[in-house]
């Protein structure tokens, strides 16, 4: 319920983020004393999805999901870089078909604390997502194929927490707990307007494109991650989290999509500098 009331009072989801530049602090800290670390992104996941596509199917269906994800994280002094390419793949369950979700997602974070600070960590910054939606559902004569195109622009924020430090050296936490709350503040999106026949493959793009329109939503949903990971002596990072991911136009007629994301995801950062 809290996070339904926040979603509906857009102005104080605006001053939550303005608070947090209060976090920023200045220091005489050497932050060239903090060297560059580069990792290798390599996560898989499955959960389940629920969906509701007003342009292809009238009623609500899920499916089985597997989600494979690529990608490199910078960080050097405060900051923190990541672009990360995923794949999601959904097989429904109440319709003959499925459904491939590809994204490229672009993020970068700030630390808001001294590093000196122990065990607390907070990031704040935006990101942009880019996304490509493959729908095939055979049992839909006439909408057997659909092709949707989103563009996000998001606020993000970041908690960690280290603990289970090395007795033998203070310094180094074998865990980190993290919540990473992932806002949209708006997203442009290319969608059927309604169910439609594919019949002039001749001209593709047209096939695939020619029937949609543009939709465009504020704050249309959210993608919450909650979970852990463990450091490696080498650097080396294992992680475990669940990822709630929300995305909606809206409910208005044919354009009305809503679909979200449940997964529970092993990840894997291999340091390579």
């Amino acid at each position: 319920m809290t996070i339904i009331y926040l979603f509906r009072r857009p102005l104080l989801l605006l001053a939550l983020v303005a608070l947090c530049g209060g976090a920023f602090a200045q220091s005489t800290y050497d932050y060239n004393s903090e060297p560059n670390r580069f990792w290798i992104d390599l996560n898989a996941g499955i959960g389940g999805t629920k969906s509701f596509d007003e342009s292809t199917i009238p009623f609500a269906y899920g499916g089985f999901l597997d989600v494979e994800q690529v990608g490199v994280t910078d960080e050097w002094k405060r900051c923190h870089l990541q672009l990360l390419g995923t794949r999601y793949k959904t097989n429904y369950f109440k319709v003959d078909g499925s459904n491939s979700a590809y994204s490229v997602k672009l993020e970068f974070l700030y630390s808001c604390l001294n590093p000196s600070v122990k065990r607390w960590h907070f990031w704040t910054g935006a990101s942009t997502n880019n996304i490509l939606e493959w729908k095939q559902l055979e049992d839909l004569q006439n909408a057997a194929l659909t092709v949707s195109l989103f563009h996000e622009l998001s606020a993000e924020e970041r908690v960690e927490c280290d603990f289970a430090y090395d007795k033998a050296d203070a310094t180094h936490p074998w865990l980190t707990a993290f919540v990473h709350l992932s806002l949209p503040l708006y997203t442009v999106a290319s969608r059927p307007d309604f169910a439609y026949v594919v019949d002039n493959m001749n001209n593709v793009f047209d096939a695939l494109f020619g029937a949609n329109t543009l939709v465009a939503k504020f704050l249309p949903g959210c993608t919450t991650d909650l979970g852990f990971n463990l450091n490696l002596r080498n650097g080396n990072r294992i992680g475990l989290s669940y990822t709630w991911d929300y995305l909606t136009t809206g409910k208005k007629g044919y354009y009305r999509y809503d679909n979200a994301y449940h997964t529970v995801k092993l990840s894997f950062m291999f340091k390579i500098h």
